[in-house]
């Protein structure tokens, strides 16, 4: 009998591991409220992870064995494991810090930083030993969207621009913040932003926000969108490719999935162009979608008048099939999963139901 428990169970732990593993993690604000969310890459098994009104909890990235998500609240930078559980405050300076992304090895975090130092502001790029707490500025510049290649070697960013006027692009330099420099010219309107490489490291998707800056309203300057745009290049800025989404799908952030074969991002839909942007109160839903690269496919992953916005996607192939921790909040998925199979499967989900009960 204790032989049969435990083949049922294990049984039940590898059932467990299809129907629980989450490649997606993702902030959404639904009912008002703002929390982190772990999704399949079909949209399905949307699990929310923590929420908070008023600290608006945001994931960031996976680590690369997808055992931890990094995510920041207002209340500062955290890791936690993948069911909501585990949280760790990472000790950072009381400073603006900006999207994070991990090594290779999962050691360390990659950062932007503007602090105010003496009256003036202080822009770097900066990495975080997570073990010791140790923190290496390795970059005197100003950057948004640090992302660290999959070799190691080197750390893609977008530099923004300056209001009023153009000129924000991809920049790359090495891990150790050795030479940087510019990875595209800027473009003629709007700016370059949000860069994230391929899982093989051979290319980068990224995205353009094309606008112009008119005077509304005396000495007033507006920023006007003419077009949003999807973009791939290679490792070395050559060969930029177009994706084929609607030049009015307003986006917040984009990333891989399918292992290079597809990108994931998340926008608004509906707010016209050439206008002035609305108040934030009139945005419409924002939601995720999936962009199939070779069959130009868009598929809406979320669908709810909600806002998703930041995204990180990881392959399936490190995820953990461990049920720490989400025993509770999975058993009525494994439940309707396991009965939703033939009689053989039903038979063994009241075994499982018996076995567990006593």
């Amino acid at each position: 009998m204790r032989l049969q428990k435990v083949s049922l169970l294990c049984l039940l732990l590898l059932l467990f591991g299809v129907v629980a593993d989450a490649k997606i993690a993702f902030s959404s604000k639904r009912d008002g409220v703002q929390g982190v969310y772990v999704m399949d890459d079909d949209g399905s098994n949307q699990t929310l992870l923590i929420q908070d009104e008023k600290l608006r909890p945001t994931p960031r990235c996976w680590s690369p064995d997808g055992k931890r998500i990094m995510f920041r609240s207002r209340a500062g930078e955290y890791l936690m494991d993948p069911d909501g559980t585990n949280i760790q405050k990472l000790m950072l300076p009381k400073a603006y810090v900006g999207k994070m992304s991990f090594s290779p090895d999962g050691k360390s975090l990659v950062f932007n930083m503007r602090v105010t130092i003496d009256g003036k502001e202080k822009k770097t790029v900066n990495v975080l030993n997570i073990e010791t707490g140790e923190i290496k500025e390795i970059a005197d510049v100003s950057a948004t969207f640090c992302d660290w290649s999959p070799d190691g070697e080197s750390i893609v960013f977008s530099k923004p621009g300056v209001v009023g006027d153009v000129g924000g692009t991809l920049w790359i330099m090495g891990a150790d913040g050795h030479s940087p420099r510019k990875l595209l010219p800027p473009p003629v309107q709007g700016h370059f932003n949000a860069p994230r490489w391929s899982p093989d490291g051979k290319q980068i998707v990224f995205l353009h926000s094309e606008y112009v800056w008119e005077p509304r309203g005396g000495f007033h300057l507006a920023l006007i969108y003419k077009a949003h745009q999807y973009l791939i290049c290679d490792r070395n800025g050559r060969n930029i490719k177009k994706l084929r989404i609607p030049k009015d799908w307003f986006p917040s952030q984009i990333d891989w999935m399918d292992d290079g074969k597809s990108v994931v991002f998340s926008a608004y839909v509906g707010i016209p162009l050439d206008e002035l942007l609305p108040r934030p109160g009139q945005y419409p839903p924002r939601n995720i979608y999936k962009y199939h690269i070779p069959t130009t496919e868009i598929t809406r992953l979320t669908d709810h008048p909600g806002k998703d916005g930041s995204l990180d996607w990881i392959s399936d192939d490190v995820l953990s099939v461990s049920p720490k921790g989400k025993m509770q909040t999975q058993w009525g998925a494994i439940k309707k999963f396991l009965q939703s199979r033939s009689e053989t499967f039903q038979s063994l989900s009241q075994n499982v139901l018996f076995l567990l009960q006593n």
